[in-house]
């Protein structure tokens, strides 16, 4: 089996590490990691270290291969795309070079709307629908530190091929020790994940303040819970079914949090600035809202006000 890691970072680095040890361990299969810069090299040099459960446990990855260009590369079993939202189109559109007709593709980003932006750019194998929960970010070139999350994969079908199944990925994944589920209709997980990290994530980047200071606040935990409910909306219109009371338990999941806990958004406005994925949020609720003809006020109040920042 051939697999690819599209992306190695804090998402793409933690299983991707999983993955490579078992199949260096079995010899049931090869891997080869797309990486960039200071990181390919560390890669290359000493493997992907991965410090796991807040540094409890150490494992190193030594992928098959490590590289920064599809070109030359075969055509893979499976491919995992873990990259930010803004080099998605790039990504995609580089994937799709090593893909054939049998080729599964895994995307694990933010977001409510992969799958309806990758497509195109992708015209063969199967590309399915996925969300995560993982805490986890790049400590140097090379490293990996995980703490936190669940560290579990939502997965579902391609919604232009109902009838398959990934077995093959299901399989793999789960002797690689990563907690995986399939869910008949991931939309739900999907949907339920974007509310929660698609409010928190513009409100606390709009005005500079973390997780706590944020639920803390009467005024922007109120703005928060006014865009989930403009997001619940969205999905109703979509015909996904969330809980009744899906803005109260989402906003409740900012106690999970240390009151200092910044959203990953919010980390790379402050280091990026426009380069951050801010079309992937807000841009993402603001599109179905015209599109469907829903009120988005407080989103784009939101919205409109992060872009005075960048």
């Amino acid at each position: 089996m051939r697999i690819c890691f599209y992306g190695v970072g804090g998402v793409g680095g933690y299983y991707g590490t999983l993955v490579a040890d078992y199949l260096k361990r079995t010899g049931a299969g090869e891997t080869t990691f797309i990486a960039r810069g200071a990181h390919q090299r560390r890669i290359l040099d000493n493997g992907l270290l991965l410090k796991k459960d807040g540094g409890r446990e150490e494992i190193v990855a030594i992928p098959d291969r490590c590289t920064d260009t599809v070109m030359g590369l075969p055509v893979f079993d499976i491919v995992v795309v873990a990259v930010k939202g803004y080099d998605l189109a790039g990504a995609a559109k580089a994937v799709n070079r090593i893909t054939d007709a049998h080729t599964v593709v895994l995307p694990l980003l933010n977001g409510a709307d992969i799958h309806a932006r990758m497509r195109p750019y992708i015209d063969k194998g199967y590309l399915l629908s996925a969300c995560v929960y993982l805490g986890t970010h790049i400590e140097a070139p090379g490293i990996i530190f995980q703490k936190g999350g669940s560290r579990q994969i939502a997965v579902g079908k391609d919604p232009g091929w109902p009838d398959f199944y990934p077995h093959g990925l299901l399989d793999l994944f789960t002797k690689a020790g990563i907690r995986i589920q399939f869910f008949e209709d991931v939309d739900v997980e999907i949907w339920t994940k974007f509310i929660f990290i698609a409010a928190f994530a513009l409100v606390t980047a709009a005005y500079d303040k973390t997780i706590g200071e944020v639920a803390a606040d009467k005024n922007l935990g109120r703005r928060v819970k006014n865009i989930m409910i403009e997001i619940a909306r969205i999905a109703r219109a979509l015909a996904i079914t969330l809980p009744g009371d899906i803005v109260e338990t989402s906003f409740a999941k900012a106690g999970q949090f240390s009151f200092e806990t910044k959203t990953s958004f919010q980390r790379d406005v402050e280091t990026k600035g426009r380069q951050s994925e801010w079309d992937l949020f807000g841009g993402t609720v603001l599109r179905y809202g015209r599109e469907h003809n829903l009120p988005v006020d407080h989103t784009k109040e939101t919205f409109d006000l992060l872009m005075e920042r960048l």
